[in-house]
């Protein structure tokens, strides 16, 4: 009787044991997991907008709401890229609703508009289901003030350019044989824009891009002069991306891609410099991105066939430069510059990155 007493025991501290720990498993599978995982910069300046996006690692929630603290600690107002583009009102929270089992949640993001107050911001997400603890996750976004313009290889470019006194000199490999748009600036070269068939004086104005390719062939040694791609191919006016010239010069092509990429085929020596064209309020540009700082190598020194800046306060500068300092942190279309010296360019859309290399020689 006792051995049966202490058997049917023993079972029944088995089942709850059991039981507890399966009600224990249970609980711990109704827990939500949140981690945050940022895929954009998190550090930068106010000089130009950013956007900050980052993906959620997430089991167990039905929900996820994103909030915005601002420096003092305080819940602020923000768009999303998305409510950006269409032009929407800023919002104190933004919900996203998960799918049954879904684990991940990509690209969600933060808007933060040039002039954003310095300091440390939060970006937060809080994981919520039913009748579950929520938890939150939070990302720390460091915005700080323009860095300090400094310009330590003003020498090294200005050292690539020849025909800066307004006369014309042939091309030479490895030089950028400078050519002016603006009839009005004392380093313009008429015979660049001038032949007996054609005359594109008048017009330089509107063909930058034209000057800057005429600059990167020059580089890669060939001597192709603005006025002379119309002769080439019979019209004033022809095709943007200057292709139909590089068929007809034979022995050279042009190749796209991101900054990073065509600045180190620049760099190896296996192409010209980079071609930058961009969009700006009232108008556009093309620059030739031919020098970069080594201190700050989000700064390059660009070629402008266009209006000269003044650097005289930097070693080897000049009242009237056509090298210009660029700063680009992705340069990638679609994305943001920031000009620093010359205001008009300032926040100007990365739409055209372009380089040409030869394709006749070893």
């Amino acid at each position: 009787m006792r051995r049966w007493f202490w058997g049917v025991l023993l079972i029944v501290g088995c089942l709850l044991g059991f039981s507890a720990a399966c009600c224990s498993a249970a609980e711990k599978s109704q827990e939500i997991r949140l981690r945050l995982i940022p895929t954009s910069s998190t550090a930068f300046t106010n000089a130009i907008p950013h956007t900050v996006t980052f993906d959620a690692e997430v089991e167990g929630a039905e929900k996820l709401t994103l909030r915005v603290y601002n420096p003092e600690g305080e819940i602020a107002g923000f768009r999303t890229q998305k409510q950006v583009q269409s032009g929407e009102r800023a919002v104190r929270a933004a919900g996203y609703a998960l799918r049954a089992g879904q684990t991940r949640k990509e690209d969600l993001n933060v808007f933060f508009k040039s002039d954003t107050a310095a300091g440390t911001w939060r970006v937060e997400i809080t994981a919520t289901g039913t009748k579950k603890k929520p938890v939150t996750a939070s990302l720390a976004v460091e915005i700080r003030p323009p860095d300090p313009l400094e310009l330590g290889q003003l020498e090294e470019t200005h050292a690539l350019l020849r025909g800066t006194e307004g006369s014309a000199v042939p091309a030479e490999e490895g030089k950028i044989r400078f050519v002016a748009q603006d009839p009005a600036d004392p380093t313009f070269v008429q015979d660049y824009w001038l032949s007996k068939k054609y005359d594109l004086r008048e017009s330089a104005n509107q063909k930058c891009s034209r000057a800057v390719f005429s600059m990167a062939l020059s580089y890669l040694g060939i001597d192709c002069t603005p006025v002379r791609m119309s002769e080439m191919l019979w019209g004033e006016d022809i095709l943007s991306t200057f292709d139909p010239v590089c068929e007809k010069l034979g022995g050279v092509e042009r190749v796209t891609g991101d900054l990073e990429t065509l600045w180190a085929a620049y760099e190896a020596g296996e192409a010209s410099p980079v071609l930058l064209h961009f969009t700006y309020d009232g108008g556009m540009h093309a620059l030739l991105v031919a020098g970069r700082d080594r201190e700050k190598p989000e700064l390059f020194y660009c070629v402008t066939s266009g209006q000269p800046v003044n650097t005289s306060e930097w070693p080897d500068g000049l009242t009237r430069d056509h090298v210009i300092p660029i700063l680009i942190e992705r340069g990638e279309i679609g994305q943001w510059i920031q000009s620093p010296l010359l205001k008009r360019y300032h926040k100007g859309r990365i739409d055209e990155i372009w380089q040409w290399k030869r394709t006749d020689t070893p």
